[in-house]
């Protein structure tokens, strides 16, 4: 039996509920299909790279759709209208000249979206949503692959997720390893240097307080079955964040995985289009270099693995101690806690229902409650080097106080260690 294949529109009630209404593609998808990438373009002046980079990737086994949603919201500037018919443009030339025949790339003109939701998240949505029916339509579980109009990759990008998945048929999804470019200049280097070491830091962190759902959740490096994307409701329309809100849906269904004999190239341009994410840090740093220079403390993340393992303690929650306890109450834990214990059927089961609540959005909040009351940021050079003490494989480079090279064996550890 095929894994890949599904029943027609086997998940219909989610295009009835949740879908964005409107389909865009008329042409059929290639047959066999089993990645769609999909690419949310807003104002953007290096599409091309973007698509010469997905053009040069080794040939995978099947047929590869690329959905580029060109979008904008009502009432945008007359520059921005511009761009994107010229981008629509652009992509059309680029399909008469592309090398790659396993490629067919699909253009979405998403114009004039509602303001209060336009943003990335919808634009994702859209484009998900379209590759989602497509699959059902072909009666595939494809693979729905997120990347950005100003990322690249790897040659062996495309051929290394699709093995990944048609040889572990029971993972859901997964965050593909990132590497942000670093050039010659070391002053350009700094902010997107401080920005990713801040990342893989607080990933790291979450691992060694034995977090479960520890992972980077980057929408420019994520993939999810089209399965799966329906079970859990979908992209959400978020116009910052999405991916994180996303993926923590899916992480906590399990078999949620690290991919990284491959890597995606995120962009480390300054931007002011939302309040967070690579494009604001570089944003921040250039209005003030000390933005990037401090991070969490690394006492919090004791104290979160001290809470994870009373976890499954006959006493829990009462053997928590005050600042823990303070934090479970202005989080209204008491109500849930009695939830989970009655709904739970035994300790496993409980285990799960128990990180189902305790997510990655109220693992950052139990971050930032600790910070903001007890352990304010300390510099992240020396945070790092305490979590590297802390690391096996890492102790080494303990001492190592320039950020460039944590950044580098961080780098390196995560892809050794997936």
């Amino acid at each position: 039996m095929d894994y890949r294949k599904i029943s027609p529109l086997s998940h219909s009630t989610y295009f009835e509920r949740y879908a964005y209404p409107e389909r865009f593609i008329r042409e059929p998808m290639a047959p066999n299909t089993f990645l769609s990438v999909v690419i949310p373009v807003y104002n953007e002046e290096n599409l091309l790279k973007t698509l010469q980079s997905l053009d040069a990737c080794v040939a995978p086994q099947f047929p590869v759709e690329v959905i580029l949603v060109v979008n904008f919201p009502e009432e945008d500037s007359e520059d921005v209208i511009k761009t994107s018919f010229k981008t629509l443009n652009e992509i059309e030339s680029f399909k008469k000249t592309q090398k790659s025949p396993f490629l067919t790339i699909r253009s979405i003109e998403a114009f004039s979206l509602a303001k209060k939701q336009a943003g990335v998240g919808l634009a994702r949505k859209i484009g998900m949503d379209e590759a989602t029916y497509r699959f059902s339509k072909a009666n595939i579980d494809g693979v729905i692959v997120c990347f950005d109009a100003d990322s690249e990759c790897d040659k062996n990008y495309l051929i290394t997720i699709e093995n990944y998945f048609l040889t572990h048929a029971d993972c859901t999804a997964a965050s593909i390893h990132f590497e942000h470019p670093l050039y010659e200049n070391e002053k350009l280097n700094e902010p997107i240097i401080l920005y990713e070491l801040h990342l893989r830091y607080y990933v790291q962190a979450l691992k060694h307080a034995e977090y479960p759902y520890a992972f980077h959740t980057i929408g420019s490096s994520m993939a999810v079955k089209s399965s799966i994307y329906q079970k859990q409701g979908g992209m959400n329309t978020r116009k910052a964040g999405e991916d994180f809100y996303f993926l923590h849906k899916v992480i906590p269904l399990g078999n949620y995985r690290n991919i990284t004999s491959t890597k995606v190239i995120p962009s480390a341009r300054k931007s002011d289009r939302v309040p967070f994410g690579t494009g604001r840090a570089m944003k921040n740093y250039e209005e003030d270099e000390s933005a990037l220079l401090y991070s969490y403390n690394f006492k919090i993340f004791e104290e979160l693995k001290l809470f994870i393992n009373l976890v499954e303690t006959e006493e829990f929650p009462q053997n928590c101690n005050f600042k823990i306890l303070q934090f479970l109450k202005d989080n209204d834990f008491e109500e849930s806690i009695e939830r989970i214990k009655t709904q739970a059927k035994n300790k496993k089961h409980f285990k799960e229902r128990f990180f189902q609540w305790f997510n990655g959005f109220r693992a950052l909040k139990f971050v930032h409650y600790f910070r903001d009351a007890y352990y304010p940021n300390i510099l992240l050079v020396e945070a790092t080097s305490i979590l590297f003490s802390n690391i096996k494989d890492l102790t080494a480079f303990s001492l190592e106080h320039s950020a460039h090279q944590q950044l580098l064996h961080l780098r390196a550890y995560e892809k050794e260690n997936p």
